[in-house]
């Protein structure tokens, strides 16, 4: 079961989370000389990454990645990529190596198998792999009911990535499979407002992934999982 942690503002979460996954990128490069961070798209992050852009590392030898992308091009308004590099990827951070979910193929499912390869340089398990959930408890492009859900859920598929077409959203998305989300030395599912409090809740009470796929990541022991909410 997850670690459930409350704050008091968005500014306190933000700071300590900041704070929290700079150490751990540190303490992998002093041990091993390099760290990856997996991250998600959305806005809720946003002023996570601008705290962690200001800490201090050695961001040349971070590897970063997204949890997922929507299928448009990288200056689209749309782009997970696009808000990673405008809030995240500045100043020292940019030095960090950012392996994009999206190329030139003219379909998720198309380009599926040149992400594969990119990915294959992401050093696991990832160092720290941070989440959120909509409100249909769905978590990087793991859509609730979608075609190919119970394949990115499969822990045995051998799957670095998958392409997605959600049931209840725009756009054909990327998504890394479930095996990568879990292979990481921490989770933070990163959640904000009474409305995602409520989504959590329903959450812990159930165990049907495909109702709910972010009960695949809570209801596991292979990751240390952390919640970090405020209201």
């Amino acid at each position: 079961m997850a670690n459930f942690v409350e704050f008091s503002g968005t500014t306190v979460l933000n700071q300590n989370l900041a704070g929290k996954i700079a150490d751990a990128l540190r303490e992998a490069i002093t041990l091993r000389g390099q760290a990856s961070l997996i991250v998600s798209g959305g806005r809720t992050p946003l002023e996570l990454f601008r705290y962690l852009a200001r800490q201090q590392l050695d961001w040349r030898r971070v590897m970063i990645t997204l949890s997922d992308e929507r299928w448009v091009a990288s200056d689209n308004g749309s782009s997970n990529e696009k808000m990673v590099r405008n809030s995240l990827l500045q100043g020292e951070v940019a030095r960090a190596t950012f392996i994009a979910l999206k190329n030139q193929a003219g379909s998720a499912s198309a380009g599926q198998a040149a992400i594969e390869q990119a990915l294959s340089t992401l050093p696991l398990p990832a160092d720290v792999t941070l989440l959120g959930m909509g409100d249909d408890g769905h978590i990087a492009s793991l859509f609730p009911g979608s075609a190919n859900l119970a394949l990115a859920l499969d822990m045995h598929s051998g799957k670095r990535c998958m392409a997605i077409t959600p049931l209840t959203a725009p756009l054909e998305r990327i998504t890394l499979t479930l095996p990568v989300l879990l292979n990481s030395q921490r989770i933070y599912l990163l959640l904000a407002g009474e409305s995602k409090r409520e989504v959590y809740d329903r959450a812990v009470k159930g165990t049907d992934q495909n109702e709910m796929p972010v009960r695949a990541i809570l209801n596991q022991q292979q990751t240390p999982v952390e919640v970090y909410w405020t209201a």
